[in-house]
């Protein structure tokens, strides 16, 4: 995420070129923020309902593989309230307001920001994922990746949900995802990554009703055999949402 140079222009949802690509803008207070993360979820109903052991999928009828996930769209998010269900939600805390949207919590400081510290122990969930995509800086140039279990297998996002309201005053379920240093062999690309969670720590992340310890050694128990492969600039404008996302670059 960064931020630039304040700006007159009350058009808030513009997009601007940077590293030579689009990314959405946001109004904050004046200011934009633009945001780089990406995520996709696109394995098959039954698939997805075996490996996370779901019992209830609301909507299920209006599931579509999602190659190119931006931040502020909806994604599949997992909750546990003695049934595993998933909820379509929206990726963002605070979007519908004059708050500084929050896509992003970082796992070294869950326990200290007001804005996670209440949530971490009954608003736990896992965002369901096949593959992140991140950018490699490159001179002058951002290059993207796709990144992804070697064995194609579920990644399990750590997050946190909430109930957020707009500015119409409707509610509406929201979520962010929690970030940590990135692992060695993804740091060549960048310096933070998704927490994905080892099966284990999955089950007791998400079981907010009967897990008493502290989750937040969870967050360090994490997926192993995780890849990666440069993808095209195709990825980079969010309206492609597409399998030439996620397919290697010649």
């Amino acid at each position: 995420m960064y931020k630039i140079s304040k700006l007159s222009n009350n058009n808030i949802y513009d997009c601007i070129k940077f590293y030579n690509f689009k990314l959405d803008c946001i109004k904050n207070k004046g200011y934009f923020i633009i945001m780089c993360g990406r995520n996709s979820i696109f394995s098959p109903q039954n698939k997805i309902k075996k490996a996370l052991k779901v019992d209830v999928w609301k909507n299920e009828e209006d599931y579509q593989p999602a190659y190119n996930v931006a931040p502020t769209q909806n994604s599949l998010v997992l909750v546990d309230n003695n049934k595993r269900i998933i909820h379509s939600m929206r990726w963002g805390f605070g979007f519908d307001s004059n708050r500084r949207p929050i896509f992003n919590a970082r796992a070294e400081t869950l326990d200290t920001k007001p804005t996670f510290k209440d949530l971490i122990n009954k608003n736990r969930c896992i965002v369901i994922s096949d593959g992140f995509y991140e950018w490699k800086r490159q001179d002058n140039h951002k290059i993207p990746y796709f990144i992804f279990h070697e064995q194609g297998k579920i990644l399990p996002m750590a997050g946190l949900c909430k109930w957020d309201m707009n500015q119409k005053g409707e509610k509406k379920l929201v979520f962010t995802i929690i970030t940590k240093e990135a692992r060695p062999s993804l740091q060549h690309i960048h310096h933070r990554e998704p927490v994905i969670l080892s099966n284990q720590s999955m089950d007791r992340w998400i079981d907010v009703l009967n897990y008493d310890n502290d989750p937040q050694p969870l967050l360090y128990d994490n997926l192993n055999d995780i890849k990666c492969h440069q993808v095209s600039s195709f990825v980079n404008k969010t309206s492609n949402n597409t399998q030439e996302c996620i397919a290697k670059a010649n």
